[in-house]
């Protein structure tokens, strides 16, 4: 007898089989690339409410091959039904690094075609699908960052400015035209009856503002050793204004915890909030989870997801992240199977395959860190490849697009500016009924610090509500789109 799922935590048992309409497909494709064609097959048709039934390439009737040319080392033929034949390169996966062989557009937005047919113009949508997907381009480009992160200035994106273009969904819906054409029963997919959706996550890095390490920064590097490098009375009157928050004011960072949620609430939503469970590194700031353990029952008794934001060591070693989920486990006594990297640390060699190994089922870490868009070129959901081994793996990436820190501390936007950046990614996302997967930090409402924090937050909570949206945590709205 099977184990009773656990339904408190809406990350818990996601189902990794979507449904869909089932197409009769087939492809023949030079090894290894047989099992990235079939991937990327899969995710271009799993919005669109189709799922390939894989049969043989010899087989009559099928609606849609990927097939490889007798004789040929890198061509092969797109057939869909009731269509003509094209042909289509699928061969070293890497793209000129200067400019694109061309270029398609949909309502704006224009996307590179990487790889295309013989012809050197048709695009291939298989090869130029699995290249974002699989994140390919973090294989061919050794570039790391002081983080271990792949770098945005290092992404074909930089390169081509196309970081808030979804190129596979501009691919999908340009192919979808072919699709319905020849008469398949193309279904764009929803969230929970909505067209498009936004995901309000949450890192927990720190719970309390007030440290030793922030009191240290006001008194003796702002205020005496003027790190900051301002004026006398500037120092004192922001040494001043730290001292009132401090004896006069709840904790900015504890209250935010409570003030998140209600927010959410009071739009008819639900949040994931990622917790930490360790610090390891000067980069972490530790806390004790038990006293945190009532609220976050109840966050869960209101259909909000908890997930592990594991330390900052963590992202390459799995003993770390099976400590950090044991204990988030204890406290919530519920199984976790959400994460996002701290620090969004990511090895795309090693990284994905320890959250699957670990129970991981759900992951929300790839976006850029020093950019906002689409690193993967999509904001649809999509399961992660192993290009190590070149096959899939059983978790499913919902693609961050966008973090608050971004904007106003690595960007230094002004609030309209980062306002701006804000209304056109959510735009794109509504636009191609995708998902706009967000991350705001608990510092929201510290008006010392970050005073532009909170207004943005609860904006793009507005927006979205009133162009309906649906706002749901990261496991509840992959499971409203999969069924």
């Amino acid at each position: 007898m099977s184990a009773p799922q656990d339904t408190r935590n809406p990350a818990a048992n996601p189902s990794l089989v979507p449904e869909g309409q089932t197409l009769r497909c087939a492809t023949a494709v030079p090894a290894p690339f047989e099992a990235a064609a079939r991937y990327a097959i899969e995710m271009l048709l799993l919005p669109l409410g189709l799922a390939p039934q894989w049969l043989d390439a010899a087989a009559t009737d099928l609606d849609l091959a990927y097939i490889v040319v007798p004789g040929a080392a890198v061509e092969a033929r797109i057939v869909v039904r009731g269509q003509p034949e094209t042909w289509a390169y699928f061969g070293s996966m890497q793209p000129h690094p200067d400019a694109p062989l061309g270029w398609v557009e949909h309502q704006g937005d224009r996307a590179p075609i990487l790889f295309a047919q013989a012809d050197g113009e048709t695009p291939d949508w298989v090869a130029c699908a699995f290249f974002w997907l699989s994140g390919w381009q973090e294989h061919v480009i050794d570039t790391r960052d002081e983080h271990d992160r792949f770098p945005y200035t290092a992404s074909y994106q930089a390169r081509w400015r196309t970081a808030t273009v979804p190129a596979v969904d501009v691919y999908r819906t340009l192919w979808k035209t072919d699709l319905e054409a020849a008469g398949l029963p193309v279904q764009q997919r929803q969230w929970g009856g909505r067209d498009w959706a936004l995901a309000s996550t949450h890192d927990i890095d720190y719970v309390r503002k007030w440290r030793p390490g922030i009191v240290y920064r006001e008194s003796v590097e702002y205020l005496l050793l003027n790190r900051r490098r301002v004026s006398l009375n500037e120092r004192v009157l922001r040494f001043a204004g730290a001292a009132r928050m401090a004896a006069t004011q709840p904790d900015p960072c504890r209250a935010a915890l409570y003030r998140i949620a209600e927010e959410v609430k009071r739009r008819g939503g639900t949040a994931t909030y990622y917790l930490k469970a360790a610090a390891r590194h000067d980069r972490d700031v530790g806390y004790r989870l038990p006293p945190l353990r009532r609220f976050l029952r109840h966050l869960l008794a209101d259909g909000f997801e908890v997930g592990l934001h594991p330390s900052y060591l963590s992202h390459i070693d799995a003993t770390f992240v099976q400590e950090e989920k044991a204990r988030l486990e204890e406290v919530l006594e519920t199984p976790l199977t959400s994460i996002r990297q701290h620090y969004l640390r990511y090895d795309p060699r090693r990284t994905p395959q320890m959250h699957a190994a670990t129970g991981f089922r759900v992951d929300s870490t790839l976006g850029f860190a020093r950019h906002e868009g689409f690193r993967h070129g999509t904001c649809q959901p999509f399961r992660l490849f192993d290009v190590t081994q070149m096959t899939p793996l059983d978790v499913w990436e919902l693609p961050l697009c966008l973090m608050e820190g971004t904007l106003f501390v690595l960007r230094g936007l002004s609030a309209e500016d980062a306002w701006a950046a804000t209304e056109r990614l959510l735009e794109t996302v509504r636009r191609y009924r995708g998902m706009a997967v967000m991350l705001w930090h608990n510092d929201l409402w510290d008006d010392l610090d970050f005073p532009e924090w909170g207004p943005h937050f609860v904006r793009t909570l507005d927006y979205a509500h009133a162009q309906d949206a649906r706002i749901e945590c990261n496991s509840k709205l992959l499971r409203s789109w999969k069924t």
